[in-house]
């Protein structure tokens, strides 16, 4: 008897239905020597699994959407943090103009006038979004802008909404009086 895969003849002692049987050497049992011709097939699909190649492409199209969802994201909230930091600056800016007004008709005149010009160099911001309210007691002058940004491409990102697109910021300043 010739065996063809490798084994010597006195380790196959008998012979079954399914072929010849191993029951030779380590003693562990008998394996068929159809199911040793089968494994013996198998060694070309070790070779595709062992193969890299695309390897890369596979990982970067499972985790390309991941980076792309967080880069949508830090834009979304970056802009958002920005266009928050524009408000509160420009309110800012109209109650330090706001205390060089004697009346308090001059006083909203120069605040108003000094957070919108704030607002309009800023990331182009429109006035017709913008709405200034400056309160006036006599003793503390607040100025409030808020900001619609509804409107803003970058506030309106579809993969990561913004927190809110109205923005209100307040800033106050003693008149008189300590």
């Amino acid at each position: 008897m010739v065996v063809s895969i490798g084994f010597r003849v006195s380790d196959y002692s008998a012979t079954t239905a399914a072929g010849p049987v191993r029951t030779g050497g380590s003693g562990n049992g008998a394996i068929p020597l159809r199911s040793l011709r089968k494994l013996r097939r198998m060694r070309p699909l070790r070779r595709v699994a062992a193969d890299r190649r695309g390897a890369a492409l596979i990982e970067l199209a499972l985790a390309l959407p991941v980076l792309m969802v967080f880069l949508f994201g830090i834009i979304s909230g970056g802009s958002w943090l920005a266009m928050s930091h524009v408000v509160q600056e420009s309110a800012n800016e109209g109650a330090r103009a706001a205390l060089a007004g004697i009346t308090p008709a001059e006083r909203v005149t120069l605040g108003t006038g000094a957070a919108l010009q704030t607002l309009s160099r800023s990331y182009g911001i429109r006035s017709t979004d913008v709405s200034v309210r400056i309160d006036d007691d006599g003793r503390l002058l607040t100025v409030r802008v808020a900001y619609d940004g509804s409107a803003n491409p970058l506030l309106k990102l579809p993969i990561m909404p913004a927190a809110t697109t109205m923005i209100q910021r307040q800033a106050s300043v003693v008149l008189a009086g300590f």
